[in-house]
């Protein structure tokens, strides 16, 4: 749940948040004792004074819509409050009659990221995204309007649900030049590969299938496979990728039926697989017949080193099912992924697509046709691998000036995130409204591992910020690890916790 505050409004800002409150009460969406965020907390993450929520908490208090309960906090009121004796209640309790797959998605720690990340006067490093200023939309303007005047009434209709032809055959000689060997009939094209990923999930596993999956990981995959009732192998990650060495030990007793994995410029790490680990994976995976989903985002945005060619390209037996997006190299908003996989793969995930969505926009796969196939592609991206480069060098110089000491980090040669661990034993959640407080936000690392671990780990993005943000950005991090530090050293840690508590 998030809110949202007009500062400009002559709305008061309790009034806002009350208003907000009591729409989402009145809806089902919070149902009978669920527990508001303690008045500090609140407060920390919307950046406003403490005396607004306790406002906002006594007007709907007073509209007997919550109470306050010694050791619960405050909880939404029992309904039956809201209407008039013997006047029957109305509506449907939405919320009580959501299947629990819908709840993968309830995580307190991202409520808590968002909420901060949506304040005008945050500075995050908290999104996925990449740089909004280096979007090439003159270019994609033209070729949108040349769409539409050449082949706008045929691109406005449906096309095929594996895609548009020309795109496929452009993404086949594009991934190519990288040593994958698909034709155009063995690719998918997908909105987005979150997409992708969700028709991967249907076609392959059932509810009890064990995924063996990298930890941590993307956070979406841990979504998708959740949802679809897969149970999670976790399987750690160091400086070199997932350690196949511990697969290696388990496989033969777990029987996972996927193996999940992004090898080049992990998310959220920023690690890469190395050579020889990815050999072992294929031939263990080989051997016991299991499919490996390869998810390759950001494959492309390498700043250093060698490149190492993907899964898919050193595949020598068909057990690699490759996963890309142009949302990380190009426009998020296209919503524009692709699967490359056998054919007898690229076929059922079809049946599957059309029952999702039929097909994917025609005149943005039109538009990223045209941005390959005239070469605007390479060019965008010999841009990114110029810009980018310094971004990651102005953060990481910043960590080195304002954190030695608070936060151990580790240099990616490539991809969007520098991965950080809190010393001294703090919590990233804990760190979260001091943050706040200070107008920066970060993705806790709790979040993208499959278990309970990760608690004193972060990530931190490069490319979305503005470059004049990062040094400030880091700055007031810093800061907030220190005042964390400073509080736990004074014995204050109990009430710290408290104020962890989730987000609504």
């Amino acid at each position: 749940m998030l809110i949202e505050l007009d500062r400009t409004s002559s709305v008061p800002l309790y009034r806002q948040i009350a208003d907000q409150l009591r729409a989402r009460i009145t809806s089902g969406e919070l149902v009978p004792g669920t527990r508001l965020p303690p008045e500090r907390r609140l407060a920390a993450v919307l950046g406003v004074n403490r005396t607004t929520i306790v406002n906002a908490y006594r007007e709907l208090a007073a509209d007997g819509l919550i109470v306050g309960h010694v050791g619960r906090g405050t909880v939404v009121a029992d309904p039956s409050r809201l209407y008039e004796p013997g006047t029957p209640a109305s509506g449907i309790p939405w919320s009580q009659l959501f299947t629990s797959a819908t709840e993968v998605m309830n995580d307190p720690l991202l409520h808590d990221t968002m909420l901060v990340s949506s304040r005008p006067d945050v500075i995050t490093f908290a999104t996925g995204t990449p740089a909004p200023e280096l979007y090439p939309i003159t270019t994609m303007r033209q070729l949108l309007d040349e769409a539409l005047h050449q082949a706008g009434q045929s691109l406005l209709q449906y096309c095929p649900a594996e895609g548009y032809p020309p795109l496929r055959e452009a993404l086949a000689g594009w991934i190519a030049r990288s040593g994958m060997r698909f034709g155009p009939d063995e690719i998918l094209i997908v909105a987005g590969s979150q997409q992708g990923l969700y028709l991967l999930a249907r076609a392959l596993l059932e509810s009890g299938d064990v995924v063996a999956i990298e930890s941590p990981t993307y956070l979406g995959a841990l979504q998708v496979f959740r949802a679809v009732g897969a149970r999670l192998l976790p399987i750690p990650v160091d400086q070199y990728g997932m350690r196949v060495g511990l697969l290696e030990d388990v496989v033969a007793r777990r029987r996972p039926k996927l193996i999940y994995t992004l090898p080049t410029f992990q998310n959220p790490t920023g690690t890469t697989m190395s050579r020889d680990r990815r050999d072992r994976l294929l031939a263990l995976a080989a051997r016991y017949q299991i499919p490996i989903i390869e998810d390759d985002p950001y494959g492309a945005l390498r700043y250093a080193g060698e490149p190492i060619p993907p899964l898919a390209a050193l595949d020598h037996h068909d057990v690699v099912v490759y996963l890309s997006t142009i949302s990380k190299i190009l426009f998020p908003g296209f919503r524009i992924g692709w699967i490359a996989a056998p054919r007898p793969v690229i076929e059922r995930l079809a049946v599957l697509k059309q029952i999702v969505d039929l097909d994917t926009n025609a005149l943005a796969q039109w538009a990223v046709w045209a941005f390959i196939s005239r070469g605007l592609l390479d060019a965008h991206l010999e841009r990114l691998r110029r810009h980018y480069p310094g971004r990651l060098e102005r953060m990481l110089g910043a960590l080195e000036q304002h954190a030695p000491g608070l936060l151990e980090w580790t240099r990616p040669a490539g991809g969007f995130y520098v991965w950080c661990r809190l010393t001294d034993g703090l919590r990233a959640r804990d760190l979260l409204p001091e943050a706040a407080r200070r107008g920066v936000a970060f993705a806790p690392g709790e979040s993208f591992h499959p278990d309970d671990a990760g608690a004193s780990t972060l990530r931190l993005n490069f490319t979305f910020p503005p470059v004049t943000a990062i040094e400030p950005g880091i700055a007031r991090l810093a800061e907030a690890v220190q005042a964390l530090r400073s509080t736990r050293l004074n014995g204050d840690g109990g009430r710290r916790a408290r104020l962890a508590a989730p987000i609504v």
